[in-house]
């Protein structure tokens, strides 16, 4: 026999609006997710140029302690070093944590490298010796271009896209 229902019971489940409240909560979320990952990629950016900035001034420094040329090679999707051996040879430079190949994190990409004021340099190599270089090497953002200015002592300048540092 069926029993009557008490009108205190009712149908386990969840209503409507509980339902819209738990998917509007879950959209915002995923909103703060997307923006903060948005925002570590831009930081990654700014990292990869600093770190490159550091590269450059350490590479001229070790090519003028050692003696010796040490060259940056600027690949498709990133960068590596080689270094002229006794023999005039240039042989792969893999000391880390400073002379290791490198990927450009994801929305940089080479634009351009400008030697001793000279028009763009159609080797896609920046040669360090007893003398450093100066140079402009010119790197494409998410947020416009980012300029690092080799200076003959050694020093190198990042001017990023809506700022400056050195």
């Amino acid at each position: 026999m069926l029993r009557p229902r008490h009108p205190a019971h009712r149908n386990a489940g969840f209503t409507l609006i509980e339902i819209m409240v738990v998917l509007v909560i879950m959209g915002v979320m995923a909103t703060g997710i997307s923006i903060g990952l948005d925002s570590l990629r831009g930081r990654d950016a700014d990292q990869a140029l600093k770190r490159l900035r550091l590269v450059l001034e350490a590479t001229a420094d070790r090519a003028i302690v050692r003696g010796r040329p040490i060259a940056i090679e600027f690949l498709p999707d990133g960068y590596r070093f080689s270094a002229l051996d006794p023999d005039d040879n240039w042989r792969p430079l893999n000391d880390p944590p400073v002379f290791t190949e490198r990927t450009l994190p994801g929305g940089l990409s080479w634009a351009g490298l400008r030697l001793d004021g000279q028009i763009e340099a159609t080797s896609p190599r920046l040669q360090f010796g007893s003398q450093t270089p100066e140079y402009e090497l010119r790197v494409a953002t998410p947020t416009g271009e980012a300029r690092l200015r080799g200076k003959a002592n050694g020093e190198v300048i990042l001017d990023m896209p809506g700022r400056t540092s050195s």
